[in-house]
């Protein structure tokens, strides 16, 4: 998935792909989530409709449209660990770069990395080709610079999987698989910034 329109697809056709797993409720729950996220993908496409028109949204409205979207992804990933199907909530995990593309480009900040690492990680896993790992430590990157106060502050360093540690180890990793020395150094630059205890083990393996 690479747009909010192909999101939007997948999503619909969820509730068939799932139909031998769902009883009643969570029928229920999964239909509802199916219809806010049709109410948020009509609100995107009008936000970005104005846009080319000239009128754009602010940052902070932006951030609570993104925010919107990621709860309600939070709440279907939860029901794909309810129902025990794990290539499922990958899946949906994916749908996470979507909306931070969507964010990003209306300046917004981000306050769920979760889901985002996740998929990253999972992205990583499945690329060779230089230029497509280039593409995605770009995205890493833009992430990490998008992030709100809360997060980068890393309160909780005690917590070996916290999303803001695995997105710096991960970002690192794909920076080195670039050969490029300048991704490589700015990701060990923001490593040292953000997380210089990480920095003696720096290339680590993936985190997730």
């Amino acid at each position: 998935m690479a747009s909010l329109k192909q999101a939007n697809d997948y999503l619909l056709e969820l509730p068939r792909q799932l139909e031998e797993y769902l009883d009643d409720a969570h029928r229920k729950a999964l239909n509802q989530l199916i219809q806010a996220f049709g109410q948020l993908f009509d609100v995107v496409a009008s936000i970005n409709m104005q846009a080319k028109e000239g009128q754009v949204i602010t940052c902070s409205e932006a951030t609570k449209i993104g925010d919107h979207g990621f709860i309600l992804l939070l709440k279907l990933i939860d029901l794909m660990e309810l129902l025990d199907l794990p290539h499922k909530r990958r899946e949906v995990e994916q749908i996470s770069l979507i909306f931070a593309r969507w964010i990003l480009r209306y300046s917004g900040r981000i306050n769920h990395l979760g889901p985002l690492v996740n998929a990253f990680a999972q992205s990583a896993k499945l690329m060779r080709e230089k230029e497509s790992l280039k593409t995605l430590s770009e995205l890493m990157s833009r992430v990490v610079d998008a992030c709100s106060l809360e997060i980068k502050q890393d309160l909780d360093e005690s917590d070996q999987t916290r999303p803001w540690r695995l997105l710096h180890i991960n970002r690192g990793i794909v920076a080195t698989r670039t050969y490029d020395l300048d991704i490589m150094k700015k990701a060990f630059d923001e490593l040292l910034i953000y997380l210089p205890e990480e920095a003696l083990d720096y290339p680590p393996t993936y985190a997730n």
